[in-house]
């Protein structure tokens, strides 16, 4: 399997996940000692593959499940060099009485053999400032 086919098994079963909460499908695309960083954000580096999966599974229920919706696309084609890849995004979340939130960044992966080995997001300067501002007028509409 090539780098872009190993990212879109991983983004489906990632978008599974979301949906049935079966997380333990993602512990066949990370290496043992693979970490996660949220550049830029207030997130720790993340180390290890059950702590990385426990973190995403966390960050959706805080977050992704507190809206109506939300809807991930690619908005550009993923970029390959050597192992590495990345790809920008764009999620928009929809809450009911609230202008959408949408929020932009990019994704960079380094794999090691078939499995992630790093993992990294960061949002946009402008899309952090879009959030923040957002949180400030309907974070209390999120209820628990």
């Amino acid at each position: 399997m090539n780098l872009i086919d190993r990212f879109n098994s991983f983004a489906a079963d990632f978008e599974a996940c979301i949906v049935d909460d079966r997380w333990d499908r993602l512990e066949k695309h990370f290496a043992e000692n693979a970490t996660y960083w949220n550049v830029g954000g207030s997130d720790p580096k993340i180390k290890g593959r059950h702590s990385i999966i426990k973190f995403l599974k966390n960050d959706v229920s805080n977050n992704d499940r507190k809206f109506d919706s939300r809807r991930l696309q690619a908005i550009t084609e993923p970029i390959v060099v050597g192992d590495k890849l990345s790809r920008n995004w764009r999620c928009t979340y929809k809450l009911s009485g609230a202008p959408d939130l949408v929020v932009e960044g990019e994704a960079r992966y380094i794999f090691e053999g078939e499995l992630i080995q790093s993992m990294e997001e960061e949002i946009t300067p402008a899309a952090m400032e879009r959030y923040l501002a957002w949180m400030d007028n309907y974070a209390s509409r999120l209820g628990d």
